[in-house]
């Protein structure tokens, strides 16, 4: 049956009715805003879009391609963009040679990314590879703010970066109320050319079909003799050269000044419009996904003409997200499941056998090491110079943070990636009772964490009915909005508290130094850790963990997946709301600025580095990043935090508490040998044989008992 004439038909009625309806928009806002939605708006509207639009057409093609949600999709360009502006910028070097080199170095950075670190994980769940792509944007972030040094320093010598390019066009003209020049023209016409050209080789090269046809059904692409992985490696490349191209152009219209450290495309704002633009657009449909994007930079625009609030922007595009997955949840169901729900591999590490637990050696230095971890922990104030006991509190508050993750991503199997903005939610409003309403600080700490929990709650429904990482999306739009738009006292200030005093006991200042600060952060974290040691080991724990782990087996038992999985948003958000409720009391106000998104994502980061499934791993992940974070210049700590994601993700899934356990393991066997014992819990990890040791004196009882 021929159904080229139905096809034909849908798509001429699509190409009809899609500008009919952008036209008819554009009157209805003309007339409905106060300043109404000049041409020239418009058109710049259409410039930011163009932006977007290339960064989130790479976006959807590595999705298609391997179903992975690349959040560092904004930073694969980033190295080779820079390099461009700062030899064409700071140095004078010709404006063609700077991005040839540039764009060479992105198709470096792409194919490197897919080799070394996508290429590895291809067996992995996809959602793993989602955290993957997490580790490798703050990689790269870190690695981008050393280029200023390397280039305008010694090496290349002093460079002046506050000129912008020189493109060929030098024109200037004026569309009502807006000046446009030659920088503006290039742009719309470059990217309009890049998305020409690519869909060109989409649709007639046999790279373009080997694509489609991989996207589709990877399996049959094999089966039909298509070398995927140099279609795979053309993918990111295609994906890091389109992030550089959008980079060069925003560097042409808005000067390098912008960059400010940091390119204004890796932006957690910019992100979120890049994903808005990929999710309207299906993750799949590329024409979709450049008209969503021309349109949020419209918005954008009529936005800033009509009242110059930008984030509210950034807050209703959560609101765009979520409508925009639940309008296509069964697109996004069916590609989500197989991705694998259990995303991370998490091992249930084993106590230390009942055998070994009685031997002396090992009793003692358990002993031991409580005590020293003991007086760690109550000395501390005391051990770090007086300068420095103010970090105490947060460190701990964050790692409260960290066990709010660990139920939701280690025992739930979501990332979530806005978890600070939850303690955001909790901090606001325990802030507004305590500071404005004046209740007792008890009261508003509890008012505070139920509050967060039932933000988490609304933020979880999505979840119920979309498989994937998409709520990493959703959770990143949450906190981009928190820090934009909630939590800034100039749009709600009769609700954001920016100065309150820390909290008495029975009229005691017991928390007014911040070493009692930090006794009273310890006590929570030692209760909530406790809390869910128990949670853990309950029957509730155990249906979380098996509905992380085989949904439809834990429904075949009658268990009651959708309310686990609400249950386990809400303890998160209520957990994430308390510490939230400590933080506003240690800093002694809501600042808005301590909310950024980038704090949720390094927390993510923490407890992915110490190790989802485990509790005790959570310390050694808060240990590793802010130890790095502030023993490390700021690019070091970022690129080292963001690699150590990436190295374990690659080698050990568990992170550093897996590591942990398997030196612990392995000091085991070597008591139980020394000690001639049997323990068949010391087998080797992964090979159900025993461990080299143990498999020698096997073998010598073996040939004893022959020769006897």
């Amino acid at each position: 049956m021929n159904t080229d004439g139905p096809v034909s038909v849908r798509r001429g009625l699509v190409l009809l009715t899609v500008p009919v309806g952008v036209a008819a928009a554009w009157a209805v806002a003309a007339r409905l805003l106060p300043k109404g939605l000049p041409p020239g708006i418009v058109l710049q509207g259409l410039i930011y879009g163009a932006f977007y639009s290339l960064s989130a057409v790479g976006l959807v093609l590595i999705y298609r391609s391997s179903r992975v949600v690349n959040f560092a999709q904004a930073q694969l360009g980033l190295l080779g963009g820079t390099i461009t502006a700062l030899l064409a910028t700071g140095h004078g070097l010709n404006f063609w040679l700077a991005l040839l080199f540039g764009l060479f170095v992105a198709v470096v950075t792409g194919a490197l990314t897919h080799m070394l670190v996508i290429h590895r994980l291809r067996r992995s769940s996809r959602l793993l590879v989602a955290v993957a792509t997490i580790g490798l944007a703050q990689a790269l972030t870190g690695v981008q703010g050393f280029l200023p040094r390397i280039f305008c320093g010694s090496l290349f010598g002093s460079c002046n970066i506050s000129r912008g390019f020189t493109f060929p066009l030098t024109v200037t003209f004026s569309v009502r109320p807006v000046i446009f020049n030659g920088a503006d023209v290039v742009t719309l016409v470059s990217v309009a050319v890049v998305l020409l050209i690519l869909w060109a080789a989409l649709r007639f090269t046999y790279w373009g079909q080997a694509m489609r046809g991989s996207a589709e059904n990877r399996e049959r692409a094999v089966l039909l003799g298509i070398r995927v992985f140099p279609i795979d490696v053309a993918v990111w490349v295609t994906a890091a050269v389109l992030s550089a191209v959008s980079l060069v152009l925003y560097v042409g219209v808005y000067g390098f000044s912008t960059l400010a450290g940091g390119a204004p495309t890796s932006g957690n704002d910019i992100l979120i419009r890049v994903l808005a633009a990929a999710v309207i657009g299906g993750m799949e449909s590329l024409p979709r996904t450049v008209l969503a994007a021309l349109l949020l930079g419209v918005y954008d625009a009529g936005a800033i003409w009509t009242s110059a609030n930008v984030p509210f922007v950034d807050a209703t595009l959560v609101v765009i997200i979520v409508v925009a997955l639940l309008l296509q949840h069964r697109r996004f169901t069916r590609s989500g499941d197989g991705l694998g729900v259990n995303w991370l591999t998490v091992r249930q590490f084993k106590p230390v056998p009942l055998v070994l637990r009685r031997l002396p050696e090992v009793r003692w230095t358990r002993r031991v090491a409580v005590l020293v971890a003991l007086f760690l922990l109550i000395d501390a104030p005391h051990l770090l110079p007086a300068a420095r006991v103010y970090l105490l509190a947060p460190l701990l508050i964050y790692g409260i943070v960290g066990l709010s993750l660990v139920v939701l991503s280690g025992w739930a199997g979501q990332i979530s990636l806005g978890q600070f903005g939850l303690a955001g939610v909790g901090g606001a409003v325990t802030g507004f009772l305590y500071g404005f309403q004046s209740w007792n600080w008890l009261p508003a700490m509890v008012v505070g964490m139920l509050a967060a929990g039932a933000v988490a709650f609304l933020i979880g429904l999505p979840a119920l009915r979309i498989r994937g990482p998409f709520l990493a999306v959703t959770t990143l739009a949450f906190a981009v909005a928190m820090y934009e738009y909630v939590l800034p006292p100039q749009w709600f200030p009769s609700f954001v508290a920016q100065s309150i005093n820390r909290p008495t006991v029975f009229g005691h200042d017991l928390f007014g130094s911040d070493a009692g600060m930090y006794y009273l952060c310890l006590a929570v974290f030692a209760l909530v850790a406790l809390s869910l040691r128990s949670l853990r080991s309950s029957a509730a724990g155990r249906s979380l963990i098996a509905t992380r782990d085989n949904e439809l087996a834990a429904e075949a038992m009658a268990l009651p997946t959708t309310r686990i999985r609400l249950t386990a948003f809400i303890v998160s958000g209520a957990i994430a709301g308390l510490a939230g409720t400590l933080f506003v009391m240690d800093q002694g106000g809501v600042f808005y600025a301590s909310y950024s998104p980038d704090i949720s994502i390094l927390l993510f980061t923490m407890a992915v580095v110490g190790g989802l499934g485990s509790i005790s791993g959570l310390v050694f992940g808060v240990v590793y990043i802010w130890g790095v974070q502030y023993l490390l210049p700021p690019n070091w700590g970022i690129v080292v935090s963001g690699l150590g994601v990436v190295i374990l993700l690659l080698v050990m899934p568990e992170g550093l508490a897996g590591l942990a356990n398997l030196a612990r393991d392995g000091v085991l066997r070597r008591l139980a040998v020394h000690r001639d014992l049997d323990v068949p819990e010391l087998v080797a990890p992964d090979t159900g044989r025993p461990p080299p040791e143990e498999a020698e004196l096997v073998a010598q009882a073996a040939m004893g008992g022959l020769v006897g």
